[in-house]
């Protein structure tokens, strides 16, 4: 049976700063989850993890005890759980992104506009924002290919 979970966590600062420790858990999560059949995405704003889990329920519940045993963060509460149909991130054994002044616009239409509120994420939420961020950050890679900059005047 396939589950989805979605849970927040803050960020706990380590020697070698917000940027690398996202990398290194993106980058690990990849080889891990891909090994497990695990799919997701992670979204850090910061000071907050926020990520879906999906897959086979016990692979996910591994991957969640591995995850709980992490001290890059801690307060780690469930937005979501249950079971999926379909998983929302086929292609990504985790992809992510990291909140920046550009993908704001994209926050701002799922009502977040300044600090996360965790308290008030659904699950639906957390995947509409992070498939979102998913196109937003693929537009913008496609532009860069293609050589237009959106930040210089034409």
């Amino acid at each position: 049976m396939l589950t989805q979970l979605i849970y927040h966590s803050q960020y706990v600062p380590g020697e070698y700063g917000a940027l690398s420790t996202v990398r290194n858990i993106l980058q690990t999560s990849e080889i891990n989850n891909g090994r497990d059949g695990i799919t997701g995405f992670l979204i850090f704003d910061k000071s907050h993890f926020l990520q879906i889990l999906e897959g086979d329920i016990e692979r996910v519940r591994r991957t969640l005890d591995r995850i709980k045993g992490d001290p890059r963060h801690r307060d780690l509460a469930f937005i979501a759980d249950g079971p999926i149909e379909t998983r929302a991130f086929t292609d990504w054994a985790m992809g992510g992104y990291v909140r920046s002044s550009e993908s704001q616009a994209v926050y701002a239409r799922h009502g977040i506009t300044g600090d996360l509120d965790l308290g008030a994420l659904t699950g639906a939420t957390v995947v509409a924002l992070a498939l979102d961020l998913l196109a937003f950050e693929t537009a913008r890679q496609k532009q860069r290919v293609v050589g237009i900059d959106t930040h210089d005047p034409v």
